[in-house]
């Protein structure tokens, strides 16, 4: 039997994660944490970013780390898809189909507000050998300069999106969700500090992306509820 959702549901889900993504999105906007941290990537005296295309950190993380990605959003829509055919799929096949759609839409979510917000990555501020002024997130982006595409973090919110999978599990099996919620806090941690320490986002660009994939896991959880609860 499905439950009602109560008031802590309400507090640790969207109370508490707002307010802590408040508190940080302020800190970013209100202190040079951002270009704090982003100094410690940058070789002043060189004028470089010296990890950008460091084997680990463009290879390995950045681009084997958005197949990786990819293919557990790609899995979980093949495994929906073959639930109709494999009847031991069929206990998850709502929670596969969920997992699929949650991942797209923050990917397509995330694409169209890097479009849209036309902000630049720390590798094209003036302050790091680029030709852009450096702006804060409340101040209107340089024109002269042309758009970027670089916030909020792709790459950070597909780590964050599998928070997806804390939410498919969670009426069910409690551990697995615990897991999948351990793998997006720790994978869009991971892939957001790799892409700061390239030069290519900085700190608030990748906490905007962690609201963003968990207010979507969200979102889309509270319709589909009834159907995760069945299974």
């Amino acid at each position: 039997m499905e439950e009602k959702l109560d008031r802590r549901f309400w507090l640790t889900h969207l109370v508490l994660p707002v307010i802590t993504f408040a508190a940080a999105a302020a800190v970013c906007e209100l202190t040079d944490v951002d270009l704090i941290l982003a100094d410690r990537y940058f070789d002043f005296a060189r004028g470089v970013w010296p990890l950008r295309d460091a084997w680990w950190a463009d290879w390995l993380i950045h681009q084997r780390g958005r197949d990786l990605i990819a293919c557990i959003g790609g899995g979980a829509l093949a495994g929906w898809l073959a639930s109709w055919f494999y009847g031991r799929l069929k206990s998850n096949r709502w929670r596969l189909f969920y997992l699929a759609l949650v991942i797209g839409l923050t990917a397509v979510a995330v694409a169209g507000l890097k479009k849209a917000t036309h902000r630049n990555c720390p590798w094209d501020i003036d302050r790091y050998g680029g030709s852009a002024p450096y702006t804060r997130l409340t101040e209107p982006p340089p024109e002269a300069c042309g758009p970027g595409n670089c916030f909020p973090a792709g790459h950070a919110s597909g780590g964050f999106s599998l928070f997806a999978g804390y939410f498919a599990w969670r009426d069910r099996k409690r551990r697995v969700a615990k897991a999948w919620l351990a793998a997006g806090m720790l994978l869009g941690s991971a892939y957001g500090w790799t892409q700061m320490a390239r030069g290519a986002h900085f700190l608030s660009h990748n906490v905007w992306s962690a609201i963003i994939c968990w207010l979507m896991a969200l979102l889309v959880y509270l319709p589909m509820r009834r159907v995760l609860v069945r299974e």
